[in-house]
């Protein structure tokens, strides 16, 4: 597992099921999202580059967690899009920066690199609906058991699932870009070390 360089996990959110990703190739820099929207752009409020990242994570700890009113549970998302608000500015400044990159490059090289990408859909069948909703909001909260395994990430991109922190990031020590999409994390640990990343990128459907 730890020859697994690239490794997309979690929810895929037109039915409930779960995809899997990964590539034992070194991925190219910069991170393309050649199968996203434009949440990896400046303006779709998502992403943050190494220079905005300990920023972000200053402002993600002076927020409030979310308290579910039913079950009373703390949690709290990922999200960049008041932060991308709050920096408006600078982002402008970085994206001119930036200008500079061969984008159409970068582009070829991850359509390239994905040829060696294998993919996967899992999804139990149930009799009933609430036989099914059992499993898959079991399955949300038992993803995190497996990430710390792959030890050997540089790319590593997380969709829909709950996850108790983010200490699972510490035994990742080549990993330089990270995606997060609508996902739950109930403690702050493990957060500083986003600190590290070239790339994030977290957003909220």
């Amino acid at each position: 597992m730890e020859r697994i360089k690239y490794l997309r996990i979690g929810e895929r959110f037109d039915y409930c099921g779960y995809i899997i990703e990964m590539s034992i190739e070194t991925p190219p820099e910069l991170f393309y999202a050649t199968d996203g929207g434009d949440e990896w752009e400046p303006d779709g409020g998502a992403i943050v580059t190494g220079r905005f990242i300990q920023l972000f994570i200053d402002y993600m700890k002076e927020n409030p967690f979310i308290i579910n009113l039913t079950t009373g549970e703390r949690f709290f998302h990922l999200s960049q899009f008041n932060f991308w608000h709050k920096y408006k500015e600078e982002y402008k400044e970085l994206e001119t920066e930036e200008e500079g990159e061969d984008w159409e490059d970068i582009e070829k090289k991850w359509k390239s690199f994905e040829k060696t990408i294998l993919f996967d859909v899992y999804r139990e069948k149930f009799d009933n609906g609430d036989a099914f909703y059992k499993w898959y909001y079991q399955a949300r909260r038992t993803i995190q058991q497996d990430i710390g395994l792959f030890t050997g990430v540089e790319v590593l991109r997380l969709y829909g699932a709950e996850y108790q922190d983010m200490a699972f990031l510490m035994a990742m020590p080549l990993l330089h870009v990270l995606e997060v999409a609508e996902t739950k994390f109930v403690s702050y640990e493990g957060i500083d070390d986003l600190v590290r990343l070239k790339q994030l990128c977290c957003w909220l459907l």
